[in-house]
């Protein structure tokens, strides 16, 4: 097939550019952001081991192989694909953990002959990108486009959702996953469907057949009962509203994969155009959906170099604070209700350095309109009557966490009330600015009764 003017121009471009992928993984060239990036594997090698996610058409190989390095700028579901941008049969893989690490997708035909791959990219993570060719095929030249999939807000609730595609991923795997998520400070967790609207919302998703949802079946509940008793929220929040299929009905704990205790979405299935499932943890699973309770807690005073000026240079990534020594800002996110009733808001916090001292604080204002004060290698955003909330000592990852319980014990805020929650953290060995401490981005709070 002859090139279009357009693939044509990619090809032409691709054959200027110096350095197109490294023929060995140990040396993948270094790209960063999203758009588009020229491959050359015409005189390339095959430097990769066959791995059985690239399994299609009889071979789980990838030959031909250049190798890339690349490392989000953010939490979010990436896209790395061909289509339209060459005319060589590719073949692509996406690995963490180096060049012996866990390959994350690998794609042969997505588009034609062209490869798409989707991953779950964390901020500050680098990945290695493996553009060759189906064994046999001729390599080339061309190009391949890094996209970002942003979570979706909800105008009704304000809440983001993000559809994630994970083959074959468990209903337990997929929750793990999706806690370990953050937009804009807040922490994510797997989709809780609480009232029409939402459900209409969630509906016009793209992408969501066969997706799990935070709903499961509570054995252990005293309304437990098959095939409709015990079902719950992972936030605890109450299941009132349901939107079960209802043209099978669902649900209905019938299967051969045994006990049904976990919810997805099906489309088109039984006569529904969408409803809700029960299903066992290997049924079909083909995805998970994250909700983000962007509405009543927003992350604020980042230091990626758009809202604050950090002070000696060293932004952070999209979504953290100022650079600490280990290169990457800290974040914090906050789960729970933000009841004062209820008194169960917690907040983790990540990217900080481990064994070292860690302190949640609250303020009731805004420093300087929110933007703060360069305070030690950070900025300091949140202040006005000051309470400390607590030291932890981060893990061998950097995380930790604080509450619940942390309003009843302080008295520091009651419903109507706004406040601000930073975290500071010890630094001391090579801190960027010398001043051996720093801080995380700022989490602004209201509270409800």
């Amino acid at each position: 097939m002859r090139p279009t003017p357009f693939l044509a121009a990619f090809l032409g471009l691709g054959a200027l550019a110096a350095a197109q992928g490294s023929d060995s993984c140990a040396t993948a060239q270094a790209i960063t952001g999203t758009g588009s990036f020229a491959f050359d594997n015409s005189l390339a090698t095959t430097d990769g081991v066959p791995d059985s996610v690239c399994y299609a058409f009889g071979s789980s190989d990838v030959e031909q192989d250049v190798w890339f390095t690349w490392t989000a700028p953010a939490d979010a579901v990436y896209t790395l694909e061909t289509c339209n941008l060459t005319a060589v049969d590719t073949k692509v893989g996406v690995l963490s953990g180096g060049c012996a690490g866990t390959m994350l997708d690998c794609n042969d035909d997505s588009c034609g002959l062209q490869s798409s791959v989707s991953w779950l990219g964390t901020t500050g993570t680098a990945y290695l990108l493996r553009v060759g060719t189906f064994p046999g095929a001729a390599g080339g030249t061309g190009s391949f486009l890094i996209s970002d999939g942003s979570p979706l807000q909800d105008p009704n609730s304000g809440h983001h959702y993000q559809v994630v595609d994970a083959a074959g991923i468990t209903w337990d795997a997929a929750k793990l996953a999706a806690e370990g998520l953050t937009f804009q400070g807040v922490q994510g967790h797997l989709v809780t469907i609480t009232d029409a609207s939402e459900d209409a919302f969630v509906q016009g998703l793209a992408g969501t057949h066969w997706h799990w949802t935070g709903g499961f079946q509570n054995t252990l509940s005293p309304n437990y009962s098959e095939p409709a008793g015990g079902w719950e929220w992972v936030t605890g929040e109450p299941m009132v509203y349901t939107g079960w299929n209802t043209c099978i009905p669902e649900p209905n704990n019938t299967g051969a994969f045994g006990a049904e205790d976990y919810m997805e979405i099906i489309l088109n299935v039984g006569g529904c155009a969408y409803g809700w499932n029960d299903a066992a943890q290997q049924e079909h699973p083909a995805g998970y959906i994250v909700e983000f309770d962007t509405g009543s807690a927003q992350g604020y005073c980042f230091g990626d170099g758009t809202a604050a000026a950090c002070p000696c240079g060293n932004p952070g990534g999209a979504g953290e604070g100022c650079a600490n020594s280990s290169g990457v800002g800290a974040k914090l996110a906050s789960t729970g209700s933000s009841s004062v009733g209820a008194d169960d808001v917690q907040f983790h916090g990540s990217n900080l350095l481990p064994s070292q001292p860690a302190l949640l604080f609250s303020g009731w204002n805004a420093v300087n309109g929110g933007t703060g004060v360069v305070f030690g290698d950070g900025i300091r955003c949140a202040g006005g009557n000051i309470r400390r909330l607590g030291v932890r000592v981060p893990d061998g990852s950097g995380n930790a966490t604080w509450g619940p319980g942390l309003g009843a014990g302080n008295g520091d805020w009651a419903s109507g009330d706004t406040r601000r929650f930073q975290v500071w953290y010890r630094d001391p060995q090579n801190s960027p600015c010398g001043s051996a401490f720093n801080l995380s981005h700022g989490v602004e709070l209201v509270f409800g009764p």
